[in-house]
């Protein structure tokens, strides 16, 4: 991890992160099993990354973290490689968590209305925002 905090002050400014692309990450298989570190023989604590990646990064309790094939890679591709450190706070974990939410509760809006309905209801949404009337439009919508 020295390395890497070495590496991270030389850098002049915050690399700026790129849009999901189409890296090849081996498949996932995921573990139940805990990693141990190889420097201290503590369980390793499992992170999420986000951001589009699908996959986990594991921490010793001493700094040190562990890349799986191609994830280094995957997160070069998309200039998040010199966040690797913000990964395992709870500001980041917190984001991860609420995009997952919020992918759930997309995804069951899909499934309940369908593509087309849920962006006219989207597009409506956005109308009334604003709307003088926005209540009595809500109350028409409501009313049998």
């Amino acid at each position: 991890m020295q390395n890497y905090w070495s590496w991270l002050k030389k850098l002049p400014a915050r690399l700026e992160h790129l849009p999901e692309a189409s890296f090849d990450v081996p498949e996932l298989v995921e573990t139940t099993t805990a990693k141990i570190c190889l420097e201290s023989g503590t369980i390793m604590l499992r992170c999420k990354v986000g951001h589009g990646f699908p996959f986990t990064i594991d921490r010793s309790m001493t700094g040190g973290v562990w890349f799986d094939q191609g994830e280094w890679e995957a997160l070069q591709e998309r200039q998040f490689h010199d966040e690797i450190h913000l990964v395992f706070t709870a500001p980041w974990q917190d984001a991860v968590r609420h995009a997952h939410v919020d992918a759930a509760y997309q995804a069951l809006l899909v499934e309940h209305f369908g593509e087309d309905l849920l962006s006219e209801l989207a597009s409506l949404k956005e109308r009334l925002t604003e709307h003088p009337h926005r209540e009595f439009a809500l109350a028409f919508l409501h009313s049998q």
